[in-house]
């Protein structure tokens, strides 16, 4: 029997690209002080003790594909360290949306390594974001510039590894739960944080304690929520569907820190938008409903 249909495992990934957006917002804020590594290292603490919490009382943790596991962590922890950094460094809403450059990436990644067919709506789909998350960026540029300094490029770092642990989390779900992934992805985060997070450590404040807290309840939140529906949805439609995150992150970067987008750019978000909405159609098409097997008990 299929558990999680196609239109269900839709809008638990729409959920999940809203709740990013949340923790987007909150990082930038408490970016303001602290640097980038040292907030990541402390999310993927968070997600540690969720996982400590989860496997001590409701979960018995089961890995099989370690291989796996420790690819989609690798990638995961780096993409979160470079994506952090351009949080700091950029505006929320041009990081945000150089990040969720991913879906190009993760179609290319599941294609040549997982053999997924990539449907001509979905590569319609692609092409509408790609083109707007690149108005975005032309569009907040300096005259005479491509806008594609140091920190640009660390966003697009971020956006290449992220699209390689969307591919690698759909081949692993084939295998782990979601707390087995999580728990993967976290453990390499704080690793690979750990070292630049311990060299230029600020003490936060208690403000600052609990913005880095909802950062953390947010991330568990849309990680968990991305990885389950990540066993019914091919990566590059799950790519589609994150797009709303930066639309989102754009626009509530205008209302909560006045980041003024020019036209070009406003076009470009509009664009996304519209992406998102034929992605989101293309995945919850009836005919597109896949069985797949139950989940252990």
């Amino acid at each position: 029997m299929n558990r999680h249909p196609l239109a269900s495992a839709t809008a638990i990934m729409t959920t999940a690209a809203l709740v990013f957006s949340a923790m987007a917002l909150l990082v930038k804020g408490v970016a303001a002080r602290l640097p980038g590594p040292e907030i990541a290292l402390l999310r993927f603490a968070a997600g540690l003790i969720a996982v400590v919490v989860a496997g001590t009382t409701r979960v018995k943790l089961r890995p099989r594909n370690w291989r796996g596991l420790f690819w989609r962590g690798a990638f995961g922890g780096c993409a979160v360290l470079c994506y952090f950094l351009a949080i700091e460094h950029l505006t929320v809403g041009m990081a945000t949306l150089l990040n969720y450059t991913a879906p190009v990436f993760a179609a290319l990644f599941a294609w040549a390594l997982l053999g997924e067919h990539i449907g001509r709506h979905t590569l319609g789909a692609l092409s509408v974001t790609t083109s707007g998350v690149a108005m975005v960026l032309v569009g907040s540029a300096p005259a005479g510039s491509l806008g594609l300094g140091r920190w640009q490029l660390v966003g697009i770092l971020s956006s290449i590894l992220s699209g390689a642990a969307i591919a690698t989390i759909r081949q692993v779900r084939r295998t782990d739960g979601a707390w087995e992934i999580f728990a993967a992805f976290c453990a390499a985060g704080v690793v690979t944080t750990s070292l630049p997070a311990a060299r230029h450590w600020v003490a936060p404040t208690g403000r600052e304690w609990a913005l880095l807290a909802a950062v953390g309840a947010t991330s568990v939140t849309a990680q968990l929520l991305m990885t389950h529906a990540l066993r019914d949805l091919p990566a590059a439609v799950s790519g589609v569907l994150l797009q709303l995150t930066p639309a989102a992150t754009l626009v509530m970067g205008f209302l909560v820190f006045g980041e003024r987008p020019r036209g070009l750019a406003i076009a470009g978000a509009a664009l996304t938008l519209g992406g998102v909405s034929w992605g989101a159609w293309a995945a919850a098409a009836p005919r597109r409903l896949q069985p797949v097997p139950p989940e252990d008990p």
